[in-house]
């Protein structure tokens, strides 16, 4: 009897210890992960077939020749099993990217090796040192297993850039693997090989891809955020349909101030331990205080949502004393609204953050209109940073005209911007947005920097125009060093500060008021002067405003508008322009637009008016033209 066997031993006990720790993990049976299981069986299937052929040859007087010729046929047709699998495990993460006749097609080679085993005999050999299988049926095994090897490496490599490349790697290993050791046991029936490079094959795959624990997050023993992105990943790409509840627990730096940072730990868990008991659902941390779950049916999201806030409206027990813990909820209807699961991660902490500003237990809901509200968002950030770094930012400018001098005396600088396309952008569109995401500071600048280069290049006192009005945002008047930058760019420029007259809003003066006094005196000392814009656009509080160092007021178009439509807005103006003229301020009129309008204002001795009654705002090389022919 021969039985060189050990080799065949060793891979089992391998295969099974991987088959062992893999379903002994939690997880999450996405595609690749099932394919993984079903070749570890299938591999450890085949070595107890390669072990069992041995002992039906080694006892064939025994067990008779019919048993022997079964066992060893059934041998045969488990490696092309195997190679049919590891095909399958090969493409499982882009198999949605096959039509189902070309996934239906890969199983064709293993039907006709079973044919072809019913139909031919199997040949034994069996001398003192030697046990092998031969005949029609096993070239034709190895024929199969060599069109899998080749199909698939094709596969990978014509897909490569569809497939992670780890798995790639992984999955060449194994075709290359397989492919040396069949060949070596072709040439050499004695070396039986092929049953344990399989399980080799196998467990070089669990470690480097296919451990359950490497989606598992060992703090709180909950779905990491890798294990997010691959179930995602899959679910978008077979349009299977989820909804995705995220929520963002608060004031856990106040818990690990006072309560130190196990009890922390403690708390986390504990969280997570319920989230994890919402039926039909699965729960992942994404980062420390994100967590998000995986809704199998839309439909029973606002249950899931329900138990969520409930529970949260109970204290957790926190180091012996129950405390009241935050949570910030927000939910995706459905994940069939994004492209990739990169844009749904993206969007869940875009709304993680966004939710945050709502009160705790009130639910953000990402439906249409908001993502449609974010990728405006985003459109528009894109536009800003393309225009910062393709320089076209622009400055127009609109004429102010100076009643009693009967001409033009100052321009305001108005920003535009141009897309990649070409189109312009208009303040009220992105001014609020660069507000928001800090992208107003460097606006600002590249705005002034742009205006005295202006000022520098024409001699605008030629053209009777004596300042320039610069707007400065609330954001910029918030900064501790506004005086110092402002002033650092004038004088890079050489420009005198009295052909600078910055308008700040009401907003901004209260917001940021000892900042703002501060900055203001600063400037004024050096030489600019400071005007009090959109006046009447919302409350607007004289009491305050009189304690500003101003030299005009400028009155909003809101409030221009109703003079005209509203007696009691009538009276109040009149009465505001009269107090401002007593307080030695000046009056410029913004959106005026009909003589109408320009007379009344005049009538009642303001003495700025602009508006498009005079000019729309012009682009740099038109203005002075347009001013000049006004001389």
């Amino acid at each position: 009897m021969v039985w060189n066997i050990q080799f065949q031993f060793a891979g089992l006990i391998m295969a099974l210890v991987v088959l062992a720790m893999t379903l002994s993990q939690k997880r999450l049976n996405f595609a690749a992960e099932k394919a993984f299981t079903k070749l570890l069986i299938g591999v450890i299937m085949c070595v107890i077939f390669d072990i069992s052929s041995v002992f039906a040859i080694n006892y064939r007087g025994y067990i008779g020749d019919t048993a022997c010729f079964i066992v060893c046929k059934v041998y045969l047709c488990s490696i092309v099993a195997v190679a049919f699998l590891s095909a399958r495990f090969a493409v499982a993460e882009i198999r949605h990217v096959f039509k189902k006749f070309w996934v239906d097609v890969t199983i064709v080679p293993l039907v006709i090796e079973g044919i072809i085993l019913c139909i031919f005999p199997v040949k034994i050999h069996l001398e003192e040192n030697e046990l092998y299988t031969y005949g029609i049926p096993v070239y034709f095994t190895y024929f199969f297993c060599a069109l899998y090897i080749a199909a698939t490496f094709i596969m990978v490599l014509i897909l490569r850039e569809r497939i992670n490349i780890k798995r790639r790697f992984a999955i060449y290993f194994w075709m290359v693997s397989w492919t040396v050791v069949a060949t070596i046991q072709f040439l050499n029936n004695q070396i039986l090989l092929v049953g344990y490079a399989m399980c080799l094959a196998c467990m070089y795959m669990y470690c480097k891809l296919e451990n359950p624990e490497y989606h598992i997050d060992f703090a709180t023993n909950v779905f990491n955020r890798k294990g997010f992105r691959m179930i995602m990943s899959e679910n978008i790409k077979k349009h299977e349909d989820k909804a995705v509840v995220s929520f963002a627990i608060g004031d856990i730096n106040m818990v690990n101030e006072i309560f130190g940072s196990h009890a922390v730990e403690n708390i986390i868990c504990a969280i997570s331990e319920f989230a994890d008991g919402i039926p039909n659902s699965t729960l992942f941390r994404i980062e420390d205080n994100l967590f998000c779950i995986s809704i199998d049916n839309p439909s029973e999201t606002e249950k899931a949502l329900e138990q969520i806030i409930k529970r949260f409206e109970l204290p957790w027990t926190v180091g012996g004393a129950s405390i009241e813990i935050p949570v910030y909820l927000s939910y995706a209807e459905s994940i069939l609204s994004f492209k990739d699961v990169d844009e749904l991660e993206e969007v869940i902490h875009f709304f993680a953050q966004e939710s945050k500003k709502l009160s705790p237990g009130d639910v953000l809901c990402v439906n249409e209109d908001e993502l449609k509200a974010r990728q405006k968002n985003l459109e528009m950030q894109h536009a800003l940073e393309w225009a910062f770094h393709n320089d076209s930012v622009e400055v127009f400018y609109q004429p102010i005209y100076n009643i009693a001098e009967g001409r033009f005396s100052a321009i305001e600088a108005l920003a535009r911007i141009r897309d990649e396309n070409g189109n312009v952008i208009l303040p009220n569109d992105f001014i609020g947005f660069s507000e928001k995401n800090g992208m107003i500071l460097k606006l600002g600048e590249i705005m002034f920097r742009k205006v005295c280069e202006f000022i520098q290049r024409n001699r605008i006192e030629e053209y009777g125009i004596d300042y320039v009005e610069v707007n400065l945002s609330v954001v910029q008047c918030m900064q501790d060093d506004i005086a110092r930058t402002l002033k650092n760019i004038m004088g890079e420029y050489q420009i005198p500060p009295h052909k600078i007259n910055f308008e700040i809003t009401e907003t901004a003066a209260v917001n940021s008021r000892r900042l703002m006094e501060r900055a203001m005196n600063e400037l004024i000392t050096y030489g600019s002067a400071f005007s009090l814009d959109d006046y009447g656009s919302g409350y607007s509080n004289l009491a305050y405003v009189v304690k500003l160092p101003l030299k005009m007021i400028k009155i909003d178009k809101l409030l221009t508008d109703a003079y005209f439509t509203s007696e009691k807005v009538k009276t109040a103006t009149e009465y505001t322009i009269e107090m401002i003229h007593k307080l030695g301020m000046k009056v410029v009129v913004e959106g005026v637009e009909t003589e109408e309008e320009y007379l009344a204002f005049k009538k009642l001795g303001v003495e700025f008016i602009q508006g498009y009654y005079f000019s729309k705002p012009l682009p740099k090389d038109r203005v002075l033209n347009y001013i000049q022919e006004w001389l």
